[in-house]
This record gives C-alpha cells, sequence and structure tokens, in this order.
C-alpha cells in the first residue's frame, strides 16, 4: 500500500511512482500502463486518487489518453542525454577580463521589452504582492519605531531564527547565531569572499558560472580559474581536485541546486566529495543556493529535487552557505542570508562597515511573513508555475528551435542552458532579438573564455502566452537564418 507523506499529495506520491517505473524502463515507450481499476488494487488507493495521478502524469507529459483503451507511455518521455549540452572545459587561471562587457550586457538586459527573458527573477504576477503589502502595511504601523531605526550586523534575530528552522530542511542544523541576514544573496556572496581571500587570490569556480560572481571576484582583485562542469550533476569532482593538487586556490564557489545558468544540481555523493576535498585541502567552500527552494515538486525531471547541499555535509565550517528570498518573495526587499561557518566574526566585521545590515522594514517584513505560514503555501504554488512552464518552454524550443539545438532540463528554478548548432553566434543573436523587443542572454556572459559564444540562457519564470511562444518561434527562425549564412564546411 502507498505510505502517506505529510508533505505531498496522495495522488502526486503515487505518480512519483509510476513515473519512476516508466524513466527506469518498467513501462517502455508506447506501451500501455496498468488501467486505472488495476493500480488501484495493486497500490492500495482509491480509484480517484489513480484518476488524479494520471491525469497529473498526462499533464506532465509521461503518458497520454486513447479513448477507449486507456493510458499509454508516450515515446518521448525517455530522456535523450544525446541532446544534452556537454560537459564544459575549464580553463587556466587567469584576471576576470569581462567585467566592463558584462556591465554592457546588463545594460542591454535589464532594458524594457515586449518580451524579457533575460532578467532572472520571476514575474511580478508570480510574487506575493497583496500579502507581502499587508506584512509591510502592518510593521510600519505596529513597529514604527523598529522599522524605521537602524538594523546591523547580524540582522533581526527573530528573523535569523525563522531562517534557522527553514535550513533544518535540507539537514542544516544551525541557530540565529549561526546566520547573519544581508542585503540580498550577491551581498552575502560578496562578504564571505571578502572574508576568506586577499587580492590577487585564486578562486576555483563553475564553468559557466553566475556572472554576478565574475563581476565580484573582478573588485575584489581576484583571479580565477574554471573547473570544468556538468550541465546535470555540476562541477567535475575529479578536474576539481586536479586543480587543487596544482594551483593555489584559496576557494572554491559552487551553486549547489539549480545553478545558474546551467541549471545543475550536484547530486548528494558529489556534494560529500566536494566537502571532504575542501576539509582534506582546507579550501572553504562558497555554497550559492538562491534557487534552492524552487526543487520541481513533478516526476517530470530526469533528476529528482535535492533535499541536500554541502553544507549539509559540512562538520568541519568549511562550507560558506549563501541564500535569499530574493528569487521566490521580492528581489526588491534584498532580505538574504548566510551561514559563514568559522569565518561568522569576519563576515559581521565587513558588512558593519559597509552597510551595517539588510534594511530594517525588509527584515521585519520579510519576519512577519514567515511567521503566518504564508510562505511554504506560496512555494507549492510557484513551484507548480515553475514545472509547468519550464516544459512549455522546453517543448516549444524543440518544436521551433534547428536539429543540433541541445537543452538542459533542470530539475528545479527558472532557467533554460541551450546550447545552439556549432556556428551559431548567441550574441548575435541577443542584438538580433533586439531588434524585435525580445531580451535574451548570450553565454558569453557566464564565462572568462570564450568556450560558450553558441550558448544562451533563458529565464522561463514569466506567465506563457501566445506573446511567448511567438517570441520562441521567432528566436528558431533567427537561429535558423544564422545557419543558413555559415559556410558550407560548418
Amino acid at each position: 500500500m502507498l505510505q502517506r507523506q505529510a508533505d505531498q499529495p496522495l495522488y502526486i506520491q503515487l505518480a512519483d511512482q509510476v513515473a519512476d517505473d516508466i524513466r527506469v524502463g518498467v513501462y517502455a515507450a508506447g506501451s500501455k500502463v496498468p488501467s486505472v481499476r488495476k493500480l488501484a488494487g495493486q497500490r492500495g488507493v482509491s480509484i480517484s486518487t489513480v484518476t488524479q495521478a494520471y491525469a497529473w502524469l498526462e499533464d506532465q507529459g509521461w503518458i497520454t489518453a486513447k479513448p477507449q483503451s486507456g493510458y499509454f507511455v508516450r515515446s518521448d518521455t525517455a530522456p535523450d542525454f544525446s541532446n544534452v549540452p556537454p560537459l564544459s572545459q575549464g580553463d587556466e587561471p587567469r584576471d576576470v577580463t569581462k567585467a566592463e562587457f558584462i556591465n554592457q550586457m546588463l545594460a542591454q538586459i535589464n532594458r524594457p521589452a515586449t518580451v524579457n527573458l533575460g532578467a532572472a527573477i520571476p514575474h511580478i504576477s508570480w510574487l506575493p504582492q497583496r500579502a507581502l503589502q499587508t506584512h509591510i502595511q502592518k510593521v510600519s504601523r505596529f513597529q514604527a519605531a523598529d522599522v524605521l531605526d537602524y538594523m546591523f550586523s547580524p540582522g533581526l534575530e527573530d528573523l535569523r531564527s525563522q531562517i534557522a528552522v527553514r535550513m533544518r530542511d535540507v539537514g542544516v542544523r544551525s541557530t540565529a547565531d549561526d546566520i547573519v541576514v544581508t542585503h540580498g544573496c550577491a551581498e552575502a556572496l560578496t562578504l564571505c569572499l571578502r572574508a576568506v581571500t586577499e587580492p590577487g587570490d585564486l578562486v576555483a569556480v563553475e564553468s559557466p558560472c553566475y556572472y554576478g560572481f565574475l563581476q565580484i571576484a573582478n573588485m575584489l582583485g581576484l583571479k580565477i580559474i574554471e573547473i570544468p562542469t556538468d550541465p546535470q550533476q555540476g562541477i567535475s569532482i575529479d578536474a576539481l581536485k586536479l586543480a587543487l593538487q596544482q594551483w593555489p586556490i584559496k576557494a572554491i564557489e559552487v551553486s549547489s541546486r539549480y545553478s545558474n545558468p546551467t541549471g545543475s544540481s550536484i547530486p548528494t555523493a558529489n556534494q560529500k566529495q566536494l566537502v571532504a576535498l575542501a576539509s582534506e585541502y582546507q579550501v572553504p567552500v562558497i555554497e550559492d543556493d538562491i534557487y534552492g527552494d524552487i526543487g520541481f515538486p513533478t516526476p517530470r525531471s530526469h533528476f529528482q529535487p535535492l533535499n541536500s547541499v554541502l553544507k549539509t555535509h559540512d562538520k568541519e565550517g568549511w562550507v560558506l552557505y549563501c541564500s535569499s528570498f530574493s528569487k521566490t518573495v521580492a528581489a526588491g526587499l534584498r532580505v538574504g542570508w548566510c551561514v559563514p561557518g568559522r569565518w561568522r566574526k569576519k563576515v559581521m566585521e565587513r558588512q558593519t562597515f559597509t552597510t551595517f545590515s539588510a534594511a530594517s522594514l525588509s527584515q521585519y517584513a520579510m519576519l512577519s511573513y514567515l511567521q503566518n505560514g504564508h510562505y511554504d503555501r506560496h512555494l507549492r504554488q510557484f513551484r507548480a508555475k515553475a514545472a509547468a512552464n519550464m516544459q512549455r518552454f522546453v517543448q516549444a524550443i524543440r518544436q521551433y528551435f534547428p536539429e543540433g539545438t541541445k537543452i538542459n532540463e533542470p530539475a528545479g528554478g527558472f532557467i533554460l542552458w541551450l546550447s545552439l548548432p556549432p556556428g551559431v553566434s548567441a550574441m548575435d543573436l541577443h542584438y538580433q532579438a533586439l531588434e524585435h523587443s525580445i531580451i535574451v542572454v548570450p553565454g558569453d556572459l557566464f564565462s572568462n573564455t570564450e568556450h560558450f559564444s553558441n550558448y544562451l540562457r533563458l529565464s522561463t519564470a514569466v506567465p506563457w502566452t501566445e506573446e511567448i511562444d511567438q517570441a520562441i518561434k521567432k528566436l528558431g527562425k533567427l537561429v535558423a537564418d544564422q545557419i543558413k549564412k555559415l559556410p558550407a564546411s560548418l
């Protein structure tokens, strides 16, 4: 009989199990799955539960219904790993050379457009506007003296306690005293990097990596070495170990779940190996988990959402964990946090003499929102939207983009990483798309090398409309037009 879990409806649990059976080949592509009545008897659930599970699986693209025949596994449900972007190449240590270029591109990405698929923030309709307005008004009225006063590092204690409780979801046992509230995740990353490095130091990063981190490294006068990274399983542990043996690396920066831009997630076994390497070589790891709360609740992903992070396995304090509520609640609140371990004192010192802490009003409003239990309800809806929207984008890209386009389908977040056919310039595509009031981000921004000139990042956190569908179609045509102009030898 199916065992009920408190965090998932029974029909979702059943759908997960059927999807797993499809994934491992119990039910082959094109074959019939058990009838509703038969599966209900096999799993000890009601016919209604099975009907809901099959409807969910059909919505997510695993099965299709045939009138008077039953449900059948769709022929395109099996993951095609040959159509996934390849492992990146990595590179030698070097200065950050693209800072000015990134600034110029950001000015383009953030400008108004009819369809903006470049900015990695959710559409306003995805966010809990009314609830936040209520809590901002509440704390402004009843705690005016507090919200209008300075807030100092490490931040509001009750908010830190709430965050500590949430950290238990990924197996991190921390208290309010372990946490520093920051002005978004960007400040958390900056403070942690400043705490563990000096100008001229070498930092190992994923390749590709978040362009904001490249900017931070440049600002602090650091060198970087890009480590080969798999778009599904994250940074190569073997390549990282080799780099640690060869180079005087002073810090490692990685995203453990739903990385920007690849969407990769580091499997639990690899997480443990990475933390062990950090301990062996006594090198701090700065962990960016800003998308961690957006694991998909559906069985559609090739890899199941992770419920652990690097910090979960950190027994010696080598991992400095960073995150924020910017991607799920409101970017403008600028409420992030870090768990800096043995570097907590240094982080607090650097924050105290720069920003003091995140804004008082933001911290009190976020605390009120969390205390009322709104966040978990919002997350359930947000995750479902993100999962469904991701599949709409993937299906449209497969329909409209030319052969040779490769897509990584993440198990969470709202970022898609595309490898375009050889010879296609993502930078040219960016400027061509701007002429049609469509914004996309070329892969060049995410590396200090030239390895990703034919890669593209799309943000999928926008309501799906006919306008979005036509924008994807236009992008596919622009790619096809580029291919037509390539030399025959390519």
